[in-house]
């Protein structure tokens, strides 16, 4: 079969490999549409350290299925699905509390070591899957994943959005489905930071109230003034480094909120002083449960938010190589690039 194999900082390319094998409590997913995330090309530029090569990356896939092992056989041949990416144990502390994502023993498809989605066909196991609603195109169905990153991020401030004023730093693909799941849940003003001008006027089509352009404008500012001068009552920071942390901190009214859905920098500095003394909160979010998961592939198929304007393009695998070179241009407007088999 084809697939898109890494083999180191900004080596990619379409090579022949081999089928995978199906174990019986497996299915063999003929991927239909893939997105390449943001960690995916940090990782084709080898600066995480999370794809080791050679491998195969991708972790936001949606599929039909080709072969159900004996074991699977709530699955047959063309069932239409979509597949939760983070393979959990069922035993650990954390799994049987539900927080799947933070399972002891997880494996991520398409990451560090283990081969993901960019290619003709996967195997994963039959727990994974979910069933894609026959309304929803194959695109959508690849949307699915980053969608519940925001979701279980809105999820972890959620009764504290409803009349609040809310910062989103970073338009890119998190911070804009962020911002649409914000929305559902009736704040007073929203603000959306970014350096890009063409993704505040995304962000602004999917109800933005406020654009802010740091580079050019005062973000504190910008908070006081649409907060009644007292600042955020709650932050998502979507970036991941450390001069955006310190913006989304800096941002917030007494005792209010940061949530840190970006995880780019791993390390990075904080006003401890003004956390303290402010009182102020911050959350971590760390991807999603599998319930999770379930739950913002609802939101899509009840098309609750619309989440196309943010795909920029649908192009062959074969191309692949194209766009993760197009993806890593600093200049970039691209937001999310989906790959199609």
């Amino acid at each position: 079969m084809r697939a898109l194999v890494y083999r180191g900082p900004k080596t990619i390319g379409i090579e022949e490999v081999d089928r995978p094998v199906v174990h019986p409590d497996e299915v063999l997913v003929r991927v239909a549409a893939t997105g390449i995330c943001g960690s995916d090309v940090h990782g084709y530029l080898g600066l995480t350290g999370r794809r080791v090569p050679p491998m195969i990356m991708g972790h936001e896939f949606c599929g039909t299925v080709e072969e159900a092992g004996d074991a699977a056989a709530d699955f047959r041949k063309g069932d239409r699905i979509v597949v939760q990416p983070v393979v959990f144990c069922g035993a650990c502390a954390f799994c049987r509390q539900g927080l799947t994502n933070l399972c002891v023993n997880r494996r991520f498809f398409g990451v560090m070591d283990f081969s993901g989605s960019m290619a003709e066909y996967l195997s994963v196991p039959a727990r994974l899957l979910y069933r894609l609603p026959e309304t929803m195109d194959m695109e959508l169905g690849a949307m699915v994943e980053p969608l519940a990153v925001a979701y279980r991020a809105v999820q972890r401030a959620a009764d504290l959005i409803g009349g609040n004023t809310i910062l989103i730093i970073g338009a890119g693909t998190i911070g804009l489905l962020i911002l649409a799941l914000v929305k559902l849940r009736k704040p007073r003003t929203v603000i959306v930071s970014d350096l890009s001008e063409r993704r505040l006027r995304l962000a602004q089509k999917l109800g933005a109230d406020v654009t802010v352009n740091p580079s050019r404008e005062d973000i504190v500012k910008s908070a006081e003034d649409h907060s009644g001068g007292r600042g955020a009552g709650v932050s998502f920071e979507a970036v991941g480094v450390g001069a955006t942390v310190e913006q989304a901190l800096a941002c917030l009214r007494r005792r209010g909120t940061c949530v840190w859905v970006g995880n780019s920098q791993k390390m990075v500095q904080v006003d401890m002083q003004r956390s303290v003394t402010r009182e102020l909160n911050v959350v971590g979010s760390y991807i999603y449960s599998h319930i999770e998961f379930g739950e913002a592939l609802q939101v899509l198929a009840h098309r609750k938010i619309d989440v196309r304007p943010i795909i920029s393009r649908l192009v062959p695998l074969q191309q692949g190589a194209e766009m993760f070179a197009a993806l890593s241009d600093p200049g970039t407007e691209l937001v999310k690039v989906i790959l199609t088999s």
